[in-house]
């Protein structure tokens, strides 16, 4: 691909990140002057919030004319991924579970009560569609999707590095941007080790359809529900969460180490694993060539975000 050719692909991702994030807060603030906010459900608050990301993904995708199998990854991967994709979300689950315990020392939980008031009014399949299926395909279709695939071109682990902050702080509150940068880490490392972005929809799905099922358990079990609501009421002690902290740190670095070594297996299995090794060396002869990741656009953003969180959570 020729040089300049490479530079609007990256650059124009980072572009594509800052509209999502421009159509968010103009989302926000037209149901925040028009009080329509307050009146809207839960179902119509996820369709909304997933709309906000399809549709600039799609309108991005038919400007810019990017090829659709390489930039979005819309490739086969090796059947052994339908087994191991949901072994490497379990591996996870310790290390998310830690590192949302952290952040509830400092700021509140944003998808509890969501995930709560969904399944306790729905049926299991609405919240599963809702909260499992659409993020799985939607989000994974802008992030590992559109903008991974064109930060590749610059650098593939910085893609995979900088994708997972873009993927944290787009959720516009701290305590899933804690985890989900991580987690969008770790889905950028399975993208380049399977090659296909079906596998990190399949993982997306199983992550999110973990709370969706957890959620409904609870809320359906009467022992359960009073507990969650106990909690809902009362907060969670911050010795508790100390405890919790402390008690999860062995299990989240040997499910980690886990996760890690599935993602070399895949990466095997499916003859990528030199296209892994070859990311962690340096080349200085084709780094100078290059096109830099960090720009004006993607600075914006994130500062952007950042500073939406500190105001909503901390000031308001």
């Amino acid at each position: 691909m020729r040089q300049d050719n490479v530079q609007r692909k990256v650059h124009g991702a980072s572009w594509f990140f800052l509209s999502l994030i421009c159509v968010y807060l103009c989302v926000v603030m037209i149901l925040w002057k028009t009080n329509i906010g307050s009146h809207i459900t839960m179902v119509q608050n996820l369709i909304l919030s997933q709309s906000m990301i399809f549709v600039p993904t799609i309108i991005y995708i038919l400007i810019s004319k990017c090829d659709l199998r390489e930039t979005l990854r819309l490739k086969k991967t090796h059947w052994l991924a339908i087994i191991i994709v949901p072994a490497f979300v379990v591996a996870l689950e310790p290390l998310m579970t830690l590192i949302n315990a952290i952040s509830l020392l400092w700021v509140e939980s944003a998808t509890t009560e969501l995930a709560t008031g969904l399944v306790s009014n729905h049926k299991l399949w609405v919240s599963t569609l809702l909260m499992a299926v659409t993020p799985g395909i939607v989000e994974e279709l802008a992030y590992r999707g559109v903008i991974m695939g064109s930060y590749r071109y610059g650098s593939r682990l910085a893609a995979i590095i900088i994708g997972g902050i873009m993927f944290g702080a787009m959720h516009m509150n701290f305590n899933q941007m804690a985890y989900a940068m991580v987690l969008g880490m770790m889905l950028g490392f399975l993208a380049e080790a399977t090659g296909s972005i079906f596998t990190t929809m399949y993982a997306h799905f199983c992550f999110n359809e973990i709370s969706v099922i957890i959620s409904y358990i609870a809320s359906h079990v009467s022992v359960l529900k009073q507990m969650v609501e106990k909690q809902a009421s009362e907060g969670i002690a911050a010795d508790q969460l100390k405890q919790t902290i402390l008690i999860y740190i062995p299990f989240a670095f040997m499910g980690l180490c886990a996760a890690a070594a599935m993602i070399v297996l895949l990466a095997y299995l499916n003859g990528r694993h030199m296209d892994m090794l070859a990311m962690f060396r340096r080349n200085r002869n084709t780094e100078a060539k290059r096109p830099r990741i960090i720009s004006v656009p993607l600075v914006l953003a994130l500062c952007v975000c950042i500073g939406f969180m500190i105001i909503t959570e901390f000031v308001l």
